[in-house]
């Protein structure tokens, strides 16, 4: 399972709250595993979807959908028993007698009107019957706030005067922050698919190709390994002195190249970066690459459980201007990622004041084993070029593990 449900519980606990409730895309696949479509394309709050929490063991949790997703729940399951949809049928029709002969089928039939679970007219509705179902009528209620139509939030404080209604995004972030083993494990196929991605475009590389040229390699491996990409920065010559996107520019003997490239798959996000040179680079462009790998180095030599994101930016820039480059002022040398490419407390850097509900005052927060982390270190220099690395790492109680390639080399052409 991907939601991590002893740690929800024991921040509902310390916060006094009664249910958990997701909304945006983000959390009911987190929460319910639900990925529908209709949400991903519309929009959170287009086609509202609910996946229910409750702190007390005697209240099952429960997943609403949309009409739009209701094939997808039919197709994928869920853990959560109790599933419902709202809102009239869709156009297509089922023949007297006719009955269901897969599992998918069954699904899908239960859940449309007549099958059997119940359903209301519109989400708010759905959504007031699981918490009546549930005997639920006050108290404390995080609800995911980015996910959710105004007119539905205040149908919801109409109905329920005596409940507590908090914005709980922020709430759902800090949960995630620490990933299960599933998550972990989902994370690392997403990076090692990357990582075979780039080995492709890699291959691709030659003087007279353009940068739209070679990416198209990257695009067809992550089809191919049955992810989507997010992004390919590519850029080369003088572009490559930060992320641009592929160009028509065609790569030319003497230059360097830069990357930087993100895909999800199974749901999850893989970032990975680096660079490299058509040709021997020259010896300033290898102290470059040595220093920031010199800045990874000690970043990494710091990242273990209670580890801060401050402690490892600084571990960074101190190690890369020691190791060659004393001038370096990045402002930060990566982030937090799972499901979302970044996730709090976003990057690692520098602190700075968060305003929640649910988060501490600073998004300079102890990092928790099983917190993933992007760790990188970008340099560039305008109209010279830049050197990149990038790493996907899992904080363990002592230092860290990697859940991409553990090596990464400066690639010549």
């Amino acid at each position: 399972m991907l939601f991590n449900r002893e740690r929800a519980l024991e921040l509902m606990e310390r916060h006094r709250l009664d249910a958990l409730v997701a909304s945006s895309r983000h959390n009911v696949f987190y929460l319910g595993g639900l990925s529908g479509w209709a949400q991903a394309t519309y929009g959170d709050s287009a086609t509202e979807t609910f996946a229910v929490f409750f702190r007390r063991e005697d209240r099952p949790p429960a997943l609403i959908v949309s009409r739009q997703d209701e094939t997808y729940y039919a197709a994928e399951g869920s853990w959560i028993g109790d599933a419902r949809g709202y809102g009239p049928p869709s156009a297509m029709e089922i023949p007297a007698g006719e009955k269901p002969r897969t599992p998918e089928e069954e699904r899908l039939l239960r859940l449309l009107p007549g099958g059997g679970a119940p359903r209301e007219g519109n989400p708010a509705a759905a959504l007031l019957r699981v918490l009546g179902d549930r005997g639920l009528s006050k108290g404390r209620l995080a609800l995911d706030e980015e996910g959710v139509r105004p007119a539905t939030r205040a149908r919801l404080a109409d109905a329920l005067p005596g409940a507590e209604w908090l914005d709980g995004a922020g709430l759902f972030r800090l949960i995630r922050l620490q990933k299960t083993d599933e998550e972990a494990g989902r994370i690392r196929a997403a990076a090692m698919a990357n990582e075979r991605a780039v080995e492709a475009f890699h291959a691709a590389l030659a003087e007279g190709r353009s940068e739209k040229e070679v990416a198209l390699h990257y695009y067809r491996r992550v089809a191919e390994e049955g992810g989507r990409w997010s992004w390919l920065h590519l850029a080369g010559g003088r572009r490559s002195a930060t992320i641009f996107p592929p160009s028509d520019y065609r790569f030319r003997r003497g230059d360097l190249f830069f990357f930087d490239a993100g895909m999800r798959l199974g749901g999850y996000c893989a970032d990975v970066g680096g660079c490299g040179a058509f040709g021997e680079p020259t010896a300033e462009q290898r102290r470059n690459y040595q220093a920031i790998r010199a800045g990874l180095e000690s970043a990494f030599s710091v990242i273990k459980e209670g580890a801060k994101p401050s402690e490892i930016f600084r571990a960074a820039v101190a190690g890369a201007r020691k190791g060659g480059m004393p001038g370096y002022g990045g402002a930060f040398c990566g982030h937090t990622m799972g499901i979302e490419a970044r996730e709090f407390p976003y990057t690692l850097s520098e602190p700075s004041p968060v305003s929640d509900p649910f988060l501490p005052p600073t998004s300079d927060v102890p990092l928790p084993a099983g917190a993933v982390l992007s760790v990188e270190l970008p340099s560039g220099r305008f109209g010279q070029g830049g050197v990149h690395s990038e790493f996907t790492v899992r904080v363990t109680r002592d230092g860290f593990e990697h859940l991409g390639a553990p090596e990464r080399s400066f690639h010549i052409v």
